[in-house]
């Protein structure tokens, strides 16, 4: 049975995370939501897109979440690291790995479109990789003050 102490220090600790956790689907929401209206008219040329999206959403939105509630323990790197890899996956997944090619038809005919996009897939690729460099440098830090707490 929980006591009522127990209760306390869960509400006061937890109502908070579980607030700003609620706030931040919130913001992060609205751009992919408004994004995918203004998509929209072009989603005969992309049928892929949307479902690609909502899944990236839901799946950056979790990550989100498991964040604000691992925060101020070791996890919370953990969890940025895995964000960051899984971001780089789906950016070299959706852009079937830097070349985008498109069949268009025009009157009748089919018009294919091959677009290069390696230059910015590795720009995206190379955020990432320093965003995984930076949770894991935090996740150090992180370990060293709480060995530098116990020895004081």
């Amino acid at each position: 049975m929980v006591e009522k102490g127990q209760t306390k220090t869960f509400a006061r600790k937890f109502v908070p995370r579980i607030m700003k956790a609620a706030l931040l689907v919130v913001i992060t929401y609205l751009p992919f939501y408004f994004l995918s209206v203004f998509i929209e008219p072009f989603q005969s040329f992309f049928p892929w897109y949307a479902p690609t999206t909502n899944l990236f959403a839901a799946v950056f939105m979790i990550f989100l979440v498991v964040g604000v509630f691992t925060s101020g323990t070791i996890y919370q790197y953990v969890f940025g690291v895995a964000r960051a890899l899984v971001t780089m996956i789906f950016f070299i997944y959706v852009l079937n790995g830097g070349i985008v090619a498109l069949a268009v038809p025009v009157e009748g005919v089919s018009v294919n479109i091959m677009v290069d996009l390696r230059v910015i897939l590795a720009m995206l690729v190379l955020v990432c990789l320093l965003g995984i460099g930076k949770n894991v440098v935090q996740a150090i830090d992180f370990v060293s003050a709480k060995v530098e707490m116990k020895e004081l």
